[in-house]
């Protein structure tokens, strides 16, 4: 099978490797789309301290069932599906309590196990086994389908903060994952929904998602334009989803007296530290809350956000590629081309797909 080799820092090659052969308790999957993550692009540019090279990176999956080993019953030939990465061992507590992002012993597809990023990815016994695969809607396309993994990390965090009917919600970052949080807490019944970035490109193209505000840090202080957006009361709650120490403190000080904070976005390894002023935290009762990834019934859920239209997956898919040209789909979520950018290793069997998709730029 062909498929895209992370080779080191900067590398990456299309090759020839063998297809993966089915094991016991493994399922097979003909990959038919599969986002790219800024996780990808970071491991790309930077290295990752748990990824070994060579492997093939890819999470965000969607696909065909090929082949199923025979003592798996759960799944059959011909089922389309998705694929949660983090693969939980199933038995601790936060396994059995339906948090298996926070398993100790989580192992992850593209991390210890080679990725999407190729035309066929075997999902392990142990993921199967817990039900990290989850069945696509009829209504819903392989190229929707590829974005339902990033939904549901943006799920887990609305989860964890408890998004309630009627409040306020500050977004910093407006890009993929900006906008499906936004349009997550819509979906939650929040009142006002703010959407904050530093770049006044990327938030006239997300004026046509209709939130109530779009606040450009170029040109005014966030904080500042927020309270007068809330009556002087602040954002009951605000999700930051832009990797840098100023967005985290911006967040914080945009936040209403109980307001609740989401660092979603990590920050550098060689800047993971922010100074905050702890008695403003303090005396205006702000929670701070971290957000890591998901759990399979997050993706579940996405593909139901998606299937009825809350979340709107054909706008946020802007770009397609094709494996062979991997590192120009690359070089576009480095440079913000667009939204999200999926990789179809199979393009000609898309093609009904892609015509649903009217505005979605192909490359090939």
């Amino acid at each position: 099978m062909k498929a895209a080799i992370y080779q080191g820092i900067g590398k990456m090659t299309v090759e020839e490797i063998e297809t993966p052969q089915v094991q016991p308790g493994t399922v097979l999957i003909k990959v038919k789309a599969c986002a790219i993550c800024g996780g990808d692009l970071r491991t790309f540019r930077h290295g990752h301290a748990a990824i070994k090279p060579p492997i093939v990176l890819g999470h965000e999956i969607a696909g065909e069932i090929v082949e199923v080993a025979s003592d798996v019953t759960a799944y059959s030939v011909g089922e389309r599906v998705i694929v949660a990465p983090g693969i939980g061992c199933g038995t601790c507590s936060y396994c059995s309590s339906g948090w298996q992002n926070m398993c100790y012993t989580r192992k992850t597809i593209a991390h210890h196990y080679n990725g999407g990023f190729a035309e066929y990815v075997l999902v392990p016994a142990g993921g199967v086994r817990v039900g990290n695969i989850n069945r696509i809607p009829d209504e819903v396309t392989y190229l929707e389908a590829s974005l339902a993994e990033p939904l549901a990390c943006v799920l887990n965090a609305q989860e964890v903060m408890n998004i309630g009917l009627g409040d306020s919600v500050a977004v910093i970052g407006a890009g993929p994952i900006g906008i499906m949080h936004a349009e997550a807490a819509r979906a939650r019944g929040a009142g006002k929904i703010f959407l904050i970035n530093r770049s006044p490109r990327r938030l006239e193209e997300a004026k046509s998602f209709g939130f109530d505000g779009y606040i450009d840090l170029s040109s005014q202080d966030g904080a500042k334009a927020v309270m007068e957006l809330t009556g002087g009361l602040g954002a009951n709650v605000v999700i930051v989803t832009a990797g840098t120490p100023e967005a985290q403190v911006l967040g914080i000080n945009m936040a209403s007296k109980m307001g609740k904070v989401c660092l979603f976005a990590g920050l550098p390894k060689d800047q993971p530290t922010i100074t905050i002023d702890a008695n403003y935290v303090h005396y205006r009762q702000i929670a701070i809350y971290g957000a890591f990834s998901s759990a399979p019934r997050h993706n579940a859920l996405a593909l139901e956000l998606i299937r009825n239209g809350k979340v709107s997956a054909k706008k946020i898919l802007t770009h397609l590629v094709t494996l062979d040209e991997i590192c120009q789909g690359m070089d576009l979520v480095t440079n913000r081309a667009g939204l999200r950018v999926s990789v179809a290793p199979f393009l000609d069997e898309l093609k009904d797909e892609i015509s649903e998709h009217s505005e979605i730029i192909v490359i090939k």
